[in-house]
């Protein structure tokens, strides 16, 4: 790519996240004039600004968006095509809540609960229940492990298949569960347990039902809601906006104190810190005077780690490799890595449930080859003049 294509490049890149950033500050609620001015003077290239948005999860609130600004006089924006955009978003979600309340149905009749997660548990609070605004993709669960044998065998019996004999994902055709007994990914890296201690049974405990009348689903309450948020987005770095649109919405609310004790107390400071830093960086939410100081200073590799997921240039950041930084000890951090990158052989299983057993680490040594070249070629065109 030539050193003028690359420009023009970034510069489209920069249009569309002026337009998504301002869709979310919009949504927030702390969208200013300064936001409607930016987005009226410099409208990207449409069909691009699309596919950016579908990628970023942010298809409905851009959508929104600019209903807002055709309502308030702006002329010439491409509404039918983003209408449709939108539509295609709540039906896919429909189908997914349509299976959901099939499941629920199914809880009551057997006295059972599951924990909604992420999406899911946010859509009816923090979107007002918009089917259209915010995409789900699977329905995550907290699951009981004495209940986990029946949630499989409903989901089973109703024609979903797993990813794997071993995988709680299922699907069938456009709607997925993915059943987990813990939030922070410890069936797939023992250790990630071990350093974010978010306990199953007081999470259990503390959660409260999505709706008054129905105990089969419940939500996390706030405070660990915030906590799981800020975890998951690290585990996949970040890589779509709505999920620090989430993190805004549930910490917009949120009670600081107890928030910040229990990160303490379950080893989850630094990845808050991670997702406040990019709230600032991003959508240019500034944390309470109050509280200001609170998450540790980041380092020079957490602001460059920062810096790569601000710049939304589809590399792959390393949010994993990062959860290192919060486990004390170099025998700890070493330990932790070990395991990231050489899995146990029934995690690589699940991963690749139809490669022969003698393949599986040969497969996965390729796999790590071929991610590192392809991140760094990336790295190196950004380089290049």
């Amino acid at each position: 790519m030539t050193a003028s294509a690359t420009r023009t490049a970034d510069a489209l890149r920069a249009r569309e996240m002026r337009w998504l950033v301002g869709a979310a500050r919009r949504f927030v609620g702390i969208g200013d004039a300064d936001d409607r001015a930016g987005l009226l003077e410099t409208p990207p290239g449409w069909d691009s600004l699309l596919a950016r948005a579908e990628r970023e999860g942010m298809t409905g609130l851009v959508g929104a968006a600019l209903e807002g600004l055709a309502r308030a006089g702006a002329p010439g924006l491409p509404l039918e095509r983003w209408r449709a955009a939108t539509r295609a978003v709540a039906a896919s979600n429909l189908s997914a809540l349509g299976e959901l309340a099939a499941l629920r149905a199914a809880l009551r009749q057997e006295r059972r609960q599951v924990v909604l997660l992420k999406g899911a548990a946010l859509l009816r609070e923090h979107y007002r229940g918009d089917v259209g605004l915010r995409p789900l993709g699977d329905i995550d669960l907290l699951v009981r492990p004495s209940d986990m044998p029946a949630l499989t065998g409903w989901l089973r019996g109703r024609g979903y298949e797993p990813f794997a004999p071993s995988s709680g994902y299922f699907s069938r055709g456009v709607v997925a569960f993915d059943l987990h007994l813990d939030v922070v990914g410890g069936e797939r890296v023992g250790r990630k347990a071990r350093v974010f201690r978010l306990d199953p049974e007081a999470l259990w405990r503390e959660a409260a039902p999505l709706e008054v009348d129905d105990p089969t689903a419940l939500v996390l309450a706030p405070v660990h809601q915030g906590l799981h948020l800020a975890v998951h987005a690290l585990k996949h770095s970040y890589s779509r906006l709505i999920w620090l649109v989430d993190l805004a919405l549930v910490l917009r609310d949120a009670p600081w104190g107890p928030l910040l004790e229990e990160a303490r107390a379950c080893g989850v400071l630094r990845p808050l810190g991670y997702a406040l830093a990019l709230l600032d960086a991003l959508l240019g939410i500034a944390l309470p005077s109050g509280v200001r100081g609170a998450p540790p200073a980041l380092n020079a590799l957490e602001r460059s780690f920062v810096r790569l997921v601000a710049q939304r240039r589809g590399v792959e950041t390393p949010g994993d490799l990062m959860v290192a930084l919060s486990i004390p000890g170099v025998i700890g951090k070493t330990a932790y890595l070990a395991e990231l990158v050489v899995p146990a052989r029934q995690v690589l299983i699940r991963h690749y449930p139809r490669t022969p057993r003698w393949l599986l680490y040969p497969r996965r040594a390729v796999r790590l080859l071929s991610l590192g070249v392809r991140e760094g070629s990336k790295l190196v065109r950004r380089a290049l003049p």
